[in-house]
């Protein structure tokens, strides 16, 4: 493989920055409402299913990217902190599906606002970055 022009290292570097930018951001953020960042991730990804069901801990962990026994770890401790609760599957009892409570929708409502306003400010720029480095490819 031939190696590729300065300018390509810098495209493809400030696009990385752009990214761990807002990530540091938004680690923060989660941190300030009293979350690790993963427990926040968590809860996005519970509120963005897009399924009737819950999801199941197996689908956040997949989702995530994630080992199942991980992903159950982030539930045990958003529920002790009142956020989500496991519930039994409608079809299939055996099933544990997990489901934001009213103070952890509060929490994610808080993060997700904040992060909007983030974007607004940092989305054309991350968008600029990764412009800049798909013009570069062949």
């Amino acid at each position: 493989m031939e190696d590729l022009y300065i300018s390509d290292y810098q495209a493809l570097g400030q696009f990385r920055y752009q990214i761990r930018r807002f990530l540091h951001f938004s680690e923060g953020a989660a941190r300030s409402e009293g979350l690790e960042p993963q427990q926040h991730q968590m809860m996005l990804a519970i509120r963005a299913w897009n399924e009737a069901d819950p999801p199941t801990i197996g689908a956040l962990a997949e989702h995530l990217l994630l080992k199942h026994h991980s992903a159950v770890g982030l539930v045990d401790r958003l529920a002790e902190h009142g956020l989500v609760e496991r519930v039994r599957g409608a079809e299939d009892r055996r099933q544990v599906r997990v489901r934001l409570l009213p103070q952890g929708l509060d929490k994610l409502r808080r993060l997700a606002g904040i992060h909007r306003e983030e974007l607004r400010t940092s989305g054309p720029i991350l968008v600029d970055a990764l412009s800049a480095l798909l013009q570069r490819l062949p």
